[in-house]
């Protein structure tokens, strides 16, 4: 990409290395959005978790023994080397080592960072040293976060045509750039090798590139 965008820009590949740091941003930003989606998942795969725990409760398992049930339909649904799998046996070997069921979903809670994760975790740990109605309690958490991953997926689907838009202006301006070098190579000579020729590419450049961060920015929609 940096070599494209030297050579339309400036006629030279050399730039390149002067434009290497917006490598490591790009990096950064692909790292983030890949968090994004596997903490996304990892809710989803959560809530499935509970809705199994829930059912098993229902049939008089354990808390204990309900988890271990729920893994069995986790391994059914997504596989046994995906993440809520990978999680929920950590968690049961630890428990099967006499540590605190309420303490281990704690830690996990803390450790994803995830706010429904952690909301259940709390209440979990409370309903567990008081008495409470813990059936109630996941089965209402499964269906919040069920109620959130529903509106997510609709403001997904309802901005996805934007997202496509704005994909589709972000690659625009180098493809009327690599048009014209190609076809009429004559009519933007004078933008290349030359201190004005270079000012000018540079400002439309930042422009681009800060439309494009404005653009991610109001489509990116987190509940």
């Amino acid at each position: 990409m940096l070599l494209v965008v030297s050579f339309l820009f400036y006629d030279s590949f050399l730039v390149a290395l002067l434009l290497s740091p917006y490598l490591v941003m790009y990096l950064r930003r692909k790292a983030l959005e890949k968090n994004s989606k596997e903490r996304r998942q990892l809710v989803t795969q959560f809530k499935d978790g509970m809705v199994a725990v829930s059912f098993a409760l229902n049939a008089g398992y354990s808390i204990e023994n309900s988890f271990r049930e729920a893994v069995k339909e986790l391994m059914t649904l997504y596989g046994s080397q995906s993440a809520i799998v990978v999680c929920f046996e950590k968690m049961l070997r630890r428990i099967k080592n006499n540590e605190n069921i309420e303490d281990v979903l704690s830690e996990f809670a803390i450790k994803t960072q995830i706010e429904d994760i952690m909301y259940f975790a709390d209440v979990f740990g409370y309903a567990k040293r008081s008495g409470g109605d813990l059936i109630s309690i996941i089965k209402n958490t499964a269906s919040t976060i069920r109620d959130k991953i529903e509106v997510d997926a609709q403001i997904q689907t309802a901005i996805s045509g934007k997202k496509m838009e704005s994909a589709v202006m972000a690659v625009m301006p180098f493809g009327i750039l690599g048009y014209m070098k190609l076809s009429s190579p004559e009519f933007i000579d004078t933008l290349y090798h030359n201190v004005i020729g270079v000012i000018f590419m540079s400002v439309c450049l930042v422009i681009i590139g800060c439309m494009n961060v404005v653009a991610r920015r109001i489509v990116n929609i987190e509940i």
